[in-house]
C-alpha cells in the first residue's frame, strides 16, 4: 500500500484557478497536473500541462445548411447528395 501525504494549499483564488482550467480546456486540455508551493501569507498553485493530457481528436466542424425542397416534384441524385 502507498503511504500518501495529504497536501493542503490555502487561499487560492477561484476565479483565476477557474481562468486557468478554463484556458486550459478551451486549448484542447483533459488533464493537468496540479503543482502547489505552500508560503506564509498566500499558498502558490500552478498547473503542467503535459503533451499527451491534450486532446487528439479534431474536433468536427457543423455546417447549418438550409435546403428548400419543393414537395410536389421528385427527389432526383442531386437533390439527396444536397442532403447528405
Amino acid at each position: 500500500m502507498e503511504n500518501r501525504q495529504e497536501v493542503t494549499l490555502r487561499k487560492i483564488p477561484v476565479k483565476v484557478l477557474i481562468d486557468v482550467l478554463t484556458d486550459a480546456w478551451n486549448k484542447g486540455a483533459d488533464f493537468v497536473d496540479i503543482i502547489g508551493i505552500a508560503n506564509d501569507f498566500q499558498d502558490n498553485i500552478g498547473i503542467a500541462i503535459k503533451e499527451e493530457y491534450y486532446n487528439k481528436e479534431e474536433e468536427e466542424e457543423n455546417f447549418d445548411v438550409e435546403i428548400e425542397i419543393d414537395p410536389s416534384k421528385e427527389l432526383n441524385d442531386d437533390d439527396l447528395n444536397q442532403l447528405i
